[in-house]
């Protein structure tokens, strides 16, 4: 699921790096999440005069896509055996 939150720019914020920091670590702490959320997209409004970050929800580590979680497969047994009978 993606989210997106705002970011005034003051003389600090000057450079891509540091808005990309500031929304990585608002992410953060909105989320409560201890690994930073990935941020998809940094984008300037003229008309206001903000940044909006565009960052993707995270689960349990995993990466949350609208209704179903992205992640590496459970380890699980591989059975050889075919589910159909040969020769049949």
């Amino acid at each position: 699921m993606l989210k997106a939150l705002v970011i005034s720019p003051n003389e600090k914020t000057v450079d891509l790096g540091s808005l990309l920091a500031i929304a990585r670590s608002e992410a953060c702490r909105r989320e409560g999440a201890k690994v930073n959320p990935p941020v998809r997209a940094l984008l300037f409004v003229a008309e206001l005069g903000v940044y909006v970050a565009v960052y993707e929800v995270l689960v349990e580590g995993k990466v949350v896509s609208g209704n179903s979680v992205i992640g590496k497969p459970a380890n699980k047994k591989v059975d050889n055996e075919k589910p159909w009978k040969e020769g049949s």
